[in-house]
């Protein structure tokens, strides 16, 4: 009887682990299908002109992921205005880099107050309305001699702001295909 009760045992934790296996990979995979369909905005460039009492920034940005990005906007806290790009397309016959040039003047606040944290921010939608934004750290520093401020863009350091859907909201996503929201 002791022999029936380890075989049983065993039969059941070898069908266990394989069932363990099949439902682990089956996760994965969806996660790996979401993920591929993401829009991954980024900058990937970003020069400087200064010109006098006039400073201009042109960070250019492009989709390196995979996914369409909609609803996209630039923007710059204490630079009175954005931009914005009804979608972007990922490497392919559509696919463009955008360059937005961002003039500061003598007058722009960012230049002539010290701001306790300022952000470059980049914010899209993927192709079922989620959210994602990048957030890129701006340093304010004195200029000598003037009393304006220079500015300096961390790109290497974004915070990133992603949704985290659970598996079912993943695999409900991938299955209809469209917008949710």
């Amino acid at each position: 009887m002791d022999w029936l009760l380890l075989i049983g045992l065993l039969a059941f934790a070898i069908i266990g682990g394989g069932v363990a296996y099949l439902a682990y990979a089956f996760v994965a995979k969806t996660k790996k299908d979401f993920h591929a369909c993401r829009p991954i905005l980024r900058v990937t460039n970003l020069s400087a002109l200064n010109a006098g009492q006039t400073l201009t920034l042109t960070p250019e940005f492009e989709n390196v992921g995979r996914g369409v990005a909609f609803d996209c906007v630039l923007q710059l806290q204490g630079w009175e205005g954005n931009f914005s790009v009804k979608c972007i397309y990922p490497q392919g016959p559509r696919y463009t880099t955008y360059a937005v040039p961002i003039r500061l003047g003598p007058d722009a606040p960012i230049r002539t107050t010290s701001l306790p944290r300022i952000y470059l921010r980049l914010s899209y939608r993927d192709q079922w309305g989620l959210l994602y934004e990048c957030w890129y750290p701006v340093e304010q520093i004195q200029r000598t001699g003037v009393s304006l401020y220079d500015l300096h863009i961390d790109l290497s350091h974004p915070e990133l702001t992603e949704p985290m859907p659970s598996f079912w909201a993943m695999r409900r996503l991938l299955r209809n295909g469209t917008s949710d929201g």
